[in-house]
């Protein structure tokens, strides 16, 4: 592999300017930012665009505008998200004074082999490293240009490009699935949870709070509840374990188990116990388990994630002057409850249906996961991979 600048194999390196937001409009050109840059791809993400509509052409729109076979990278803030410009929708594109816009020479390199070795791990890490801006986080265009950058002979990167372009066709198929799914899971969810003629019972009719503390220590997994991810450890959403030292005064959690956070429920944070035996929460949260005689506890859980459940949710909080809801205001929640028959048959689709998705995203991540390694390998000249013209 040979070594070289970034700006020995581009033709420009430049960045947008301030002052465009008198041109904002609502069709025109596309006026690319760094919410279009990707955090783990090179695709430009297109779905929040803005456009700008300018009076006349001037030196600075000549300057920015943006053609097919751009890098665009990020240089404020999230330093080194990239994208890479290709079937550009609009006729015409600039990039705003946050973005860096470098056109490689195609003699030189090709394109997209760029944009995928800026896009890798390593190189993203070495970029944020080379911080310009101290605590702003920034990046300056002289910078840029120095950056090192190790290129194979153009057989092999025209080759490396055709396999990473297999990988990114793999996961777009497989996220492409993931919506439609969602949306349908959403329509079932309304339709079946909230279906007209089920009766109506209050949560009080079947739920019942829970306050065993952990007074002989003999439980240490202190978890918390998220309304992303349900329950986790805190360690893996705060990188440490937050926790006071005595711990005999939390409360058990026994799998099957609700909980949740009185002040944040609103926006969420409430789940069921599934991935572990047993855990603590701190003394804040209020646990809760279900009469199974009455409710099947997969139709409550699905009932939790529906629209209307939310919005009953955050009703009660409203009514509290720290927006907080209470085991009683829960309680007071009515939902439609059909016989119990009906809520196993119930249940049972909307798993079936979620089972799909989870394993679309599981697919979706693996495929991601063995792309990187694959990157790392053939983008550092670990794996010398030849194909039939290369071996030539």
């Amino acid at each position: 592999m040979n070594t070289t600048r970034l700006g020995d194999i581009t033709g420009i390196i430049t960045s947008g300017s301030r002052g465009w937001a008198s041109y904002y409009s609502d069709d025109g050109a596309l006026f690319l930012r760094m919410t279009n840059l990707s955090k783990n791809g090179i695709k430009l993400l297109l779905d929040d665009k803005k456009f700008v509509k300018l009076p006349e052409e001037t030196n600075e729109a000549k300057r920015t505008i943006v053609q097919d076979g751009d890098i665009l990278i990020s240089i404020t803030a999230e330093l080194g998200k990239i994208g890479f410009v290709e079937n550009i929708p609009q006729d015409e594109a600039y990039v705003n004074q946050h973005v860096c816009l470098a056109r490689p020479l195609p003699q030189k390199v090709n394109p997209k082999f760029l944009a995928y070795y800026l896009s890798s791990q390593t190189q993203r890490n070495l970029l944020n490293r080379l911080n310009d801006a101290g605590a702003k986080s920034g990046l300056n265009l002289q910078t840029i240009s120095k950056f090192p950058i190790r290129i194979p002979d153009r057989r092999m990167q025209d080759f490396i490009v055709e396999v990473l372009e297999q990988w990114d066709a793999a996961i777009e198929k497989t996220e492409a699935l993931i919506d439609p799914k969602e949306r349908q899971f959403g329509w079932l969810l309304t339709r079946l949870i909230n279906k007209s003629g089920h009766k109506k019972k209050q949560l009080s009719d079947f739920i019942s709070e829970v306050s065993v503390r952990n007074r002989s220590d003999e439980i240490d997994r202190v978890l918390s509840v998220t309304n992303h991810s349900g329950f986790v450890l805190p360690q893996d959403q705060f990188e440490r374990r937050v926790a006071s030292t005595n711990v005999s005064n939390y409360k058990i959690v026994k799998q099957g188990q609700y909980a949740y956070n009185p002040s944040r429920i609103n926006v969420g944070s409430i789940a069921r116990l599934d991935n572990w035996d047993d855990g603590i929460l701190s003394p804040m949260y209020t646990v809760f388990k279900l009469d199974h005689k009455v409710v099947n506890s997969d139709y409550f859980l699905h009932w939790l994630s529906s629209g209307e459940a939310k919005q009953r949710i955050k009703k009660s909080a409203q009514g509290s002057v720290r927006e907080t809801v209470s085991f009683g205001d829960l309680g007071a929640i009515p939902i439609s409850l059909p016989e119990f028959s009906v809520q196993q048959d119930i249940a049972h689709t909307l798993n079936t249906a979620c089972q799909e998705i989870t394993l679309l995203k599981k697919l979706s991540r693996k495929y991601r996961t063995q792309k990187r390694g694959l990157m790392q390998k053939l983008l550092s000249g670990q794996w010398h991979v030849k194909n039939k013209e290369a071996a030539q």
